[in-house]
C-alpha cells in the first residue's frame, strides 16, 4: 500500500503552525514504520534461531509475541494511512492518540527485546550472546534516525533497548563489565545523536513550512492579483460595452451580438428597429438633466419588458435606443406588432416629481441581411428610416426604403447650408399684412421666412423650419426673425405709427430659460415698445409635458406688455380645456376651416368665435382668399383677416388702409 505524502497530507491550510509540524513528524515516524518492522521482524527470526540452537528452551513463544505485535503495529499504519488520506486530524487530541498507539508499539518491542536478553542471555553461548548484542546495538543505532521524528518517544526506544541490556550483562557476567560500560557509553552516543536528528528534522520541517506559506502567500497573492484583474478587465469590458446610465449595452455591446448571433448567409431575416424618443429634448430642457435621465431610466425598463428573449435592446445614444432580434422565419410580422407595443409603451404617462410627462416614439425598421448585410450599414438603413418618420410626423412605424437616402442626403445638405444663412444673413422675410375686418386698416404684419439658395433654389419654408426644428437650428433661425423683423417695422411706423409685428415662435424657444429677456432686449435695441410685438405660438404650448415652464414663459411675457396669439388655432391639442389659463390675446383661426366654410366650417368658426369673446379675445381668420369668404366672416363676427385675397406675402407691404367691400356688400 502507498504511503500517502506527508508533505501533502494537510490539504487546507493549517491554522495551527504546532499542529502541523507535529502531524508531519508523526507523518514520518508512521511512514519509517514498515521498514522498522522489516528489520525488527528479521532480526527477531536471527536471535530466534540462533537461541534455538543453543537450546533456549521457549524462545519460539518469544519470536510468536514479537511477530504478532508486529502485525498489530502494522495494522496500526494502516489505520493511520487511512485516517490521513480522509483528513481528520485536525487537532492535538487525535494527534495524541495516534502517536500513544505508536509508542505502545515500539515500546512494546523494546521490552521484548530487553525480556530475551534477561531469560536467555545466561544460558546462551558466547557466540550467541555477542550476536545478540550486536542485534540490540543495532537497533539502538538504527532507531537513531528511524525514530528521530519523535523527540521524547524515541529516546525512551533506545534507552529501553541498550539501559537495561548493560545492566543485565553487568549483574549477569562479571566478566563483561566492559562491554556493559561501553552499553552504556553507546547508549548516551545514541540519545545525543537522535537529539541532534530530531532538532535538525524538525528545524528542516519548520522551514519547509515556512517556504510552503511563503509559497502559498505568493500564490494567494498571484490569485488575487489574477482576480483583480480578471475583474478590472470584466469592468474595463463592461464600461466600453454598456452603457453607465440604464445598463443596456451600447454600441460596441450591440455591435459584439451582432457579429456573434446573426448570419449574413441565413435566408431568414432579422429586425432591427430604431427607437427614437419625441419630445425627449424639450423635457430634458425645461426640467433639467436629472429628470431625463430618470425619464430614459424608466423608458429603458419598459422597452426591456417588451423585448423578446431571443433580441437584444442597447442604448444607442441620447434619446434613441436599438432592438435587434433574432434571424427567424416571421421575422416582418413580429417586428411590426413589437414596434406597436413599444409605441404604446412609450406614450404612456410618466410621472416625474408631481408632473405628468408626455413622451412619443418613432420607429425606423431594417432588416438583415435583406436591407443591408452590413452590421453598420443596416442600423444605419434604420436610423434612415426613424429620421424619415420624424421629418414625416412623428410616432408612427416606416420600414426601410431606398429612396430615405436620398431624403436624408438633402436633409443634410440643407441642415450644412442653413447654418450658412442663418450666420451669413442669406435669408429672407416677407410680410402678410393683417386687416381690421370693420375699417380695413393694416393692424399688423406678419413676418414669413424665405430662402432662396443658389443652387438648391426656392426651399419650402415648411421643409426647412421643419429641419431646424429638428437640428436644434430654430433657436437661432428664431433670433434671426425676431431681429430682422423688428428692425424693419422700426421703419415702417413713421408711415403708420399704430403698425405691429407678429412673429411666429417655436415652442422650443418658449423652453429657453431667459427668452423673455431676450425679446425685451431686442425691443430695447429697435427703440420698439413691448405692445409692438405679437407672438403668434401654435397649440403645442397647451402640451401637458412642458405645461407649468410654457406657462411661466407664457405670463412673464404678457406682463410685460407683448401680445400672445394662438396660430393655427383647433386642429392641434385640446386647447379649450386650456385655454383660460394661458394669458392669450387672439386666436387665429386655422385655414383649413375657412376652406370648409360652406360646410361645417362656419359652425366650428361661429363656436371658436363666441368662446373666445367671453374670453376677451379676438379672432383672426387666416388663409381668406375670396371676397365672399371676407363678407361670411365678418358677419360672423371675426375681428381681423388675413390672407391673398388682401395681398401675399411681399418684402415691402402696402400699409394703407383697404377697401371694405365686404363691409359694403353686406350693408
Amino acid at each position: 500500500m502507498a504511503i500517502h505524502n506527508p508533505f501533502r497530507l494537510h490539504r487546507r491550510r493549517a491554522t495551527d503552525r504546532n499542529l502541523s509540524i507535529e502531524l508531519q513528524l508523526l507523518s514520518l515516524a508512521y511512514k519509517n514504520l514498515p521498514a522498522m518492522l522489516i528489520v525488527n521482524i528479521t532480526a527477531t527470526l536471527g536471535a530466534g534461531y540462533v537461541l534455538h540452537a543453543d537450546g533456549v528452551n521457549y524462545i519460539s513463544y518469544w519470536v510468536s509475541a514479537v511477530l504478532f505485535l508486529s502485525l498489530l503495529r502494522f495494522v496500526s499504519w494502516i489505520g493511520f494511512t487511512r485516517f490521513l488520506a480522509l483528513d481528520q486530524i485536525d487537532n492535538f487530541k487525535n494527534l495524541q492518540w495516534w502517536k500513544t498507539g505508536f509508542a505502545a508499539g515500539l515500546f512494546s518491542a523494546a521490552i521484548l527485546w530487553v525480556a530475551v536478553v534477561f531469560i536467555a542471555f545466561d544460558l546462551a553461548h558466547y557466540n550467541s550472546k555477542f550476536t545478540l548484542i550486536i542485534i540490540i546495538s543495532a537497533l539502538a543505532g538504527g532507531a537513531t534516525g528511524i525514530t528521530a521524528p519523535l523527540k521524547y518517544i524515541g529516546r525512551i526506544y533506545i534507552t529501553l533497548l541498550l539501559f537495561p541490556t548493560s545492566i543485565i550483562l553487568y549483574l549477569i557476567s562479571k566478566d563483561d563489565l566492559v562491554i556493559a560500560l561501553l552499553g552504556l557509553i553507546f547508549w548516551l552516543a545514541m540519545i545525543i545523536s537522535h537529539r541532534n536528528n530530531h532538532g535538525v528534522l524538525r528545524q528542516s520541517l519548520t522551514l519547509q513550512q515556512e517556504n510552503t506559506q511563503l509559497i502559498n502567500n505568493l500564490q494567494e497573492f498571484n490569485n488575487h492579483l489574477e482576480n483583480r484583474v480578471a475583474e478590472r478587465t470584466e469592468a474595463l469590458r463592461r464600461i466600453a460595452h454598456y452603457d453607465v446610465l440604464t445598463g443596456l449595452p451600447n454600441r460596441r455591446g450591440l455591435i459584439e451580438w451582432m457579429e456573434t448571433g446573426l448570419n449574413e448567409n441565413s435566408k431568414q431575416e432579422a429586425a432591427i428597429l430604431f427607437l427614437d424618443l419625441d419630445r425627449f429634448k424639450q423635457i430634458n430642457d425645461a426640467l433639467g438633466h436629472d429628470i431625463g435621465d430618470k425619464v430614459l431610466q424608466t423608458i429603458a425598463y419598459r422597452f426591456k419588458e417588451l423585448c423578446p428573449d431571443n433580441a437584444i435592446l442597447g442604448r444607442w445614444g441620447g434619446d434613441e435606443f436599438l432592438i435587434i432580434t433574432a434571424q427567424e422565419e416571421n421575422a416582418r410580422a413580429n417586428a411590426e406588432k413589437l414596434a406597436k407595443k413599444l409605441i404604446e409603451t412609450a406614450t404612456a404617462p410618466l410621472q416625474m416629481n408631481n408632473e405628468i410627462l408626455g413622451l412619443g416614439l418613432s420607429v425606423g425598421i431594417a432588416y438583415f441581411p435583406t436591407d443591408a448585410n452590413n452590421y453598420k450599414d443596416v442600423i444605419h438603413a434604420a436610423d434612415l428610416t426613424v429620421a424619415e418618420v420624424k421629418r414625416s410626423g412623428r410616432g408612427q412605424t416606416l420600414t426601410y426604403n431606398e429612396t430615405y437616402v436620398e431624403t436624408q442626403r438633402r436633409r443634410f445638405d440643407l441642415s450644412r447650408a442653413l447654418s450658412d444663412a442663418i450666420t451669413q444673413n442669406k435669408l429672407l422675410l416677407v410680410y402678410h399684412p393683417i386687416i381690421d375686418s370693420h375699417s380695413g386698416n393694416v393692424t399688423t404684419l406678419e413676418a414669413l421666412v424665405r430662402w432662396r439658395h443658389p443652387v438648391l433654389g426656392e426651399i419650402n419654408p415648411e421643409e426647412f423650419i421643419h429641419l431646424a426644428e429638428d437640428t436644434d437650428k430654430i433657436i437661432a433661425l428664431g433670433d434671426w426673425v425676431l431681429n430682422t423683423a423688428c428692425s424693419a417695422v422700426t421703419s415702417w411706423k413713421s408711415s403708420n405709427p399704430l403698425i405691429k409685428i407678429a412673429i411666429n415662435i417655436s415652442l422650443k424657444q418658449l423652453l429657453v430659460n431667459d427668452f423673455p429677456s431676450k425679446v425685451n432686449r431686442i425691443l430695447q435695441q429697435h427703440d420698439l415698445k413691448p405692445d409692438d410685438l405679437i407672438l403668434e405660438v401654435t397649440e403645442s404650448l397647451f402640451g401637458i409635458e412642458y405645461h407649468d415652464s410654457t406657462l411661466a414663459t407664457a405670463k412673464e411675457l404678457r406682463q410685460r406688455g407683448i401680445e400672445i396669439q394662438i396660430d393655427d388655432f383647433g386642429i392641434g391639442y385640446s386647447s379649450l380645456s386650456r385655454l383660460h389659463e394661458f394669458p392669450v390675446t387672439a386666436i387665429k383661426i386655422d385655414r383649413s376651416f375657412i376652406h370648409q366654410l360652406e360646410k361645417q366650417g362656419a359652425v366650428i368658426i361661429e363656436s371658436a368665435i363666441m368662446i373666445a369673446k367671453r374670453m376677451n379675445m379676438k379672432v383672426i381668420a387666416e388663409g381668406v382668399e375670396t371676397l365672399e369668404q371676407a363678407k361670411i366672416l365678418a358677419g360672423l363676427g371675426v375681428d381681423s383677416l388675413q390672407g391673398f385675397y388682401f395681398s401675399e406675402p411681399v418684402t415691402n407691404p402696402n400699409l394703407k388702409s383697404f377697401k371694405t367691400d365686404w363691409l359694403t356688400e353686406k350693408n
